[in-house]
Order: structure tokens, then C-alpha cells, then sequence
């Protein structure tokens, strides 16, 4: 008996041993950076936190860097790893990653595509929550990319299990991109890594901005003909015209309203040359974003200014002045804020005066002390710098190509009708005129006499409030 239970003891050891060896040699093994062998498979790489490890090591081992890895994992402090923990790696080497701005059309799908990476380790490496929404100019860090085109448009006798063949892309992506069925010049969506072969005569490019895009928001339809043309873009029963940066070359602003009801509407491009006239159709996918409710509470003296009949001449006023398209572009990209301080009220919110939310705030509002100075945002020629009613003594400056933006409540006026403005230049001072409730900036933008989320042209096309809470 204690031979038996002796040698039960051996034994356990024994294992125990050959555990611990077996243990280190795994250890030895995974010294050496995975990714060559886990590219072979489908899953992509990962990597064992060893004790001792550190995110630095780790990134120098593996041929990448610690902001790829921080971002791949979706750490908040790259010293906050522990032993044992699974963290995953760039299917490439990070050090032969690259800045890739963002443009007009690009999609997370398309650009993951074009560098031969999957989509989702491109959304973990840019720490992307949401791969629908990219905006123009966000830089993204992803492998060298082949050129691609954004859109093609479909020959008289494709389908989309045609298209979808052709450009090696799966079935149910191309019903996911076009859910009805393609006609002759129909816009196609595609990752593609070669021109398309087929486009109505005169386009040669047309791309708008990556979507969905948030109702509130501006989109962006840029196109490229063969002959010097003109364009017409229609949609939501509104139709505007596309101003020219040369001949050849055309630019759309497509406001979306705030309140419209999300899902799928159709943008109809007419462009007519010397030769006739072409007509393209292709979707644009409204998305709800994420918008505040305020209740108001007014002072008990300013309570007369929600009669409708006090601001009736105002509201003719301003909504004649929103019908101005000058032909010339002031404005460079990005706008600059009016001033430097907090925001109190965003665009969009949902507001009720006491019966009901049945009215949305048309800017943003900043809080500021009165006599704060207020800034143009862009160049400008100034249409209206007077008292009103309701906002106040307020400004409005006129950037060219539709684009409009409005200052109420201030105390102070420094600028005249007619007066050319920089970007920069002092206009105004903040105040408590009209319809307010405390020293603040409302803050206005109009394309193509729309109220739209000024923010967005601080922040980049696509990026505001409402769709990145």
C-alpha cells in the first residue's frame, strides 16, 4: 500500500512537470510574432500577454507600433495589460501602415478592400464603432491601398448578379448596396479596383458623400464630365443647381432637413452639354442621428415675443435673404467656430415653449459672457446687420454657392451691409437681445436656404453631434 501510494504521488508530479515544461515551451514558441502563420488562416492574429510583457514590446516583436495596437484592441492606457490576456494584431506588419484621408464617397468596406485587409480589423485598428460613418478627410491608418473607383453605372443589359460577378464581390452585398432592381445608368456602388467600364456620356466621375447621411446634415455631390457642362440635382421634391469649380468640373449641395423621415430617397442628376442631355439616378440613405429635448422657459417679459405677428415681417425678411445663391465660393474648408466657448444648445434639439415639442432649434447656441467678441467662420459679404424682433440685433453673411450663416442676440454690431469679411474678423459681440433667456451666441447655417448643423462645417462633412453621440 504505501508502494501504491507513493507512486501515486510520482505520478502527479510527473504531470505536473511535464504541464509546466510543456507550459514554457509553449512560452518559448510564442516569442516570435504570429502573424506570418495566423495570415494563412481566416482568423486574424493574436498575441498572448506573457508576465512582463509590455504594449511597447509587444508592438517592437511584432513589426507594429503601440497606437495600432492600442486602437486594434480598444485599449483606454496601453499599460493597463495583464498576463493572459488575448490581444489581436494587424494582419499586416503596422510599420508598412500609412495616413489615408478620407474622400468624397469612400466607405469603410471599400477602403479595407483596396488595402487586402478585412473590413472589421480595419474598424478595430481606426477604433471605428460605427463603420457607416466616415467623413470626408478623417485620416484612417490602413496597409498601401490600390486605386479604386467610388461608382460605376450599370450597361443596358446588367443586373446585380451580373455586376456582382464582375467585380468579385458577394451577391448578397450588391442586394445590400442596390435593394432595387438596375436599369440603364443606374448608379453601382462597388469596392472594385479598376475604373468602370461603362459610364452615360458626358460623366466621367460623379461621387457623393459616404453614407448614410444624418437628416440635418449637408451632402456633397461632386462631378467630372468629358465636355464643359451644366447640372441640375433633384431630390425631396427640391431641385438645385450645381455650381462650377471650372468647366468640367461641378459641385452640388444637397442640404437634408431635420425632420425628414429616415430611409432610402433618390438624388435624380440631369447634366446637359452642347450634345444633349443625360439623366442619372442614384440613392441617398437618410439615417435619424441623435437629438436632444429642451423645454424653454422664457421670462415673463419676453413672453409677448412668441406671438407670431411680432416677427411676421422678420421671418419675410430673413427667408428672402435665404434665397441668395452667389455664383462665387468665399469659403474654404474647414469653418472656423464664431467663438471660443461652450455649447449649450446643439442643433436639432426638439424644443417645446410649454405646448409641446413641436419645433427644432435651427443653429447652435454658445454660452458666453455679453461683449464676448464674435468671429466670421469664413469669408463673407455681409446681407444683413440690423435689430430684430425675435433674434435681436443680428447679422447674416452671404459665403457664396448657396451657403448662408446667421448671428442673433448680440449686443453689438461691428459690420455693414455690403462689407467684404475674413475668416477670423471680428463681427459682432455677444448679448441678450430678442428672444433670449441669458447672454449666449445663436449660431446659423443655411445651404440653399436650409437650416443645417453648423457644426458639421467645423468639424468635417459628416461629422456633428447628432451622429456621433
Amino acid at each position: 500500500m504505501p508502494r501504491l501510494s507513493r507512486c501515486r504521488v510520482v505520478t502527479r508530479r510527473s504531470i505536473r512537470r511535464q504541464v509546466w515544461l510543456w507550459g514554457m515551451l509553449l512560452g518559448m514558441l510564442t516569442l516570435a510574432c504570429p502573424t506570418a502563420l495566423a495570415q494563412s488562416a481566416n482568423p486574424p492574429p493574436t498575441w498572448i500577454v506573457q508576465p512582463g510583457d509590455t504594449l511597447a514590446a509587444i508592438a517592437a516583436r511584432c513589426g507594429a507600433d503601440v497606437a495600432t495596437l492600442q486602437h486594434l484592441n480598444g485599449l483606454r492606457d496601453p499599460r493597463q495589460i495583464y498576463a493572459g490576456q488575448t490581444l489581436s494584431l494587424p494582419d499586416v506588419p503596422a510599420t508598412s501602415w500609412t495616413a489615408h484621408p478620407v474622400s468624397l464617397g469612400d466607405t469603410l468596406l471599400s477602403l479595407a478592400q483596396r488595402a487586402g485587409i478585412p473590413w472589421d480589423v480595419a474598424a478595430r485598428a481606426n477604433r471605428i464603432v460605427n463603420p457607416a460613418h466616415l467623413w470626408v478627410g478623417q485620416t484612417l491608418r490602413l496597409p498601401e491601398l490600390v486605386s479604386a473607383s467610388v461608382l460605376t453605372f450599370a450597361a443596358p443589359t446588367d443586373s446585380r448578379m451580373a455586376l456582382a460577378l464582375r467585380y468579385n464581390i458577394p451577391y448578397w452585398m450588391s442586394l445590400r448596396l442596390h435593394p432595387t432592381p438596375l436599369y440603364a445608368g443606374a448608379a453601382f456602388l462597388h469596392p472594385g479596383a479598376t475604373p468602370a467600364p461603362w459610364r452615360p456620356h458626358p460623366l466621367a466621375v460623379l461621387q457623393l458623400t459616404p453614407q448614410p447621411v444624418v437628416r440635418g446634415q449637408t451632402a456633397i455631390l461632386t462631378l467630372e464630365t468629358t465636355l464643359s457642362a451644366t447640372c441640375v440635382v433633384t431630390y425631396l421634391d427640391v431641385s438645385v443647381s450645381c455650381y462650377a469649380q471650372d468647366d468640367t468640373h461641378l459641385v452640388a449641395l444637397l442640404a437634408v432637413p431635420p425632420l425628414l423621415e429616415p430611409g432610402a430617397y433618390n438624388i435624380a442628376v440631369q447634366v446637359q452639354t452642347s450634345d444633349g442631355e443625360t439623366t442619372s439616378v442614384i440613392p441617398l440613405v437618410v439615417t435619424a442621428g441623435r437629438y436632444d429635448y429642451e423645454r424653454i422657459d422664457l421670462p415673463p417679459d419676453r413672453q409677448s415675443l412668441l406671438d407670431p405677428q411680432l416677427s411676421r415681417q422678420e421671418r419675410l425678411k430673413v427667408a428672402t435673404l435665404r434665397t441668395l445663391r452667389s455664383p462665387e465660393r468665399l469659403w474654404e474648408f474647414p469653418f472656423r467656430y464664431p467663438i471660443q466657448a461652450s455649447v449649450t444648445s446643439y442643433y436639432g434639439s426638439r424644443r417645446s415653449y410649454g405646448y409641446g415639442f413641436n419645433s427644432y432649434h435651427e443653429g447652435a447656441d454658445f454660452r458666453a459672457e455679453t461683449g464676448a467678441p464674435v468671429y466670421a467662420p469664413a469669408s463673407g459679404v455681409v446681407v444683413l446687420a440690423e435689430p430684430l424682433v425675435v433674434r435681436g440685433k443680428a447679422i447674416l453673411i452671404d459665403h457664396g454657392w448657396g451657403v448662408m450663416t446667421g448671428y442673433w442676440h448680440l449686443s453689438r454690431i461691428d459690420v455693414a451691409v455690403g462689407q467684404s469679411v475674413a475668416q477670423g474678423e471680428i463681427i459682432g459681440a455677444v448679448g441678450n437681445t430678442g428672444l433670449s433667456t441669458g447672454p449666449h451666441l445663436h449660431w446659423e447655417l443655411w445651404v440653399n436656404g436650409m437650416a443645417v448643423s453648423p457644426l458639421q462645417w467645423v468639424h468635417g462633412l459628416t461629422e456633428a453631434r447628432a451622429s456621433t453621440d
